[in-house]
């Protein structure tokens, strides 16, 4: 999955944006869910399933479950709470009935019960990754694409200017001025740990 200039998802400023789309059915809310919750949704499956096989396809029923029971969300963060409480205990039933097709049920219960907060930890940095991408996608479009580029592809500003038929200038200005615009949305410490993070994200854009 890869960042683009969806029109749809640009009528979404916000997750209460969301919500109000949501209750209507409006695709630009599924367009959204899918584009911020879907990559991270996917990484927390796989931290549980310690495999990517099935992660996509338990992500891709909750997101129906949530389109299903759309008029029944209060406000968004219960749509949130829904998505990461569904997708876990999706996982968690994945994971049992693999266990008793091995016939150790038993054993994966009691040694799993002890693991809720491993859990929890995988939720947080989910959500950061969620805030991430809110952010970063409401960066305008080429600016965005620059700071994709540089920061998570890893690419020089020479190759960008070559790939993107700009001047080096343009590019650093671009580069800075994604990075102050990023500084006022979150705090300096997530920003820093956005890059630090950033070699290994490849995976969300």
């Amino acid at each position: 999955m890869t960042l683009s200039g969806n029109d749809d998802v640009m009528l979404v400023e916000n997750d209460d944006d969301c919500l109000r789309l949501l209750k209507k059915n409006d695709s630009a809310a599924w367009q959204y869910l899918i584009r911020i919750y879907f990559p991270v949704l996917c990484r927390f499956a796989q931290k549980i399933l310690k495999t990517d096989v099935d992660a996509e396809d338990i992500v891709s029923d909750v997101f129906v479950k949530v389109w299903q029971k759309s008029a029944d969300f209060a406000d968004f963060q219960q749509v949130k709470k829904y998505l990461f409480v569904a997708t876990r205990n999706s996982c968690l039933n994945q994971l049992r009935s693999r266990q008793r097709e091995k016939t150790r049920h038993k054993e994966f219960t009691s040694a799993y019960e002890q693991q809720d907060d491993p859990f929890y930890k995988e939720i947080m940095y989910a959500e950061l990754l969620a805030e991430i991408r809110r952010e970063i996608d409401g960066l305008p479009r080429k600016m965005r694409e620059i700071f994709i580029l540089a920061y998570f592809k890893k690419m020089t500003n020479e190759e960008i200017a070559n790939h993107l038929q700009l001047s080096n200038q343009t590019v650093r200005n671009q580069k800075a001025t994604a990075l102050a615009m990023l500084r006022k949305k979150l705090n300096h410490k997530t920003l820093y740990s956005i890059l630090l993070l950033s070699w290994g994200l490849q995976d969300l854009f």
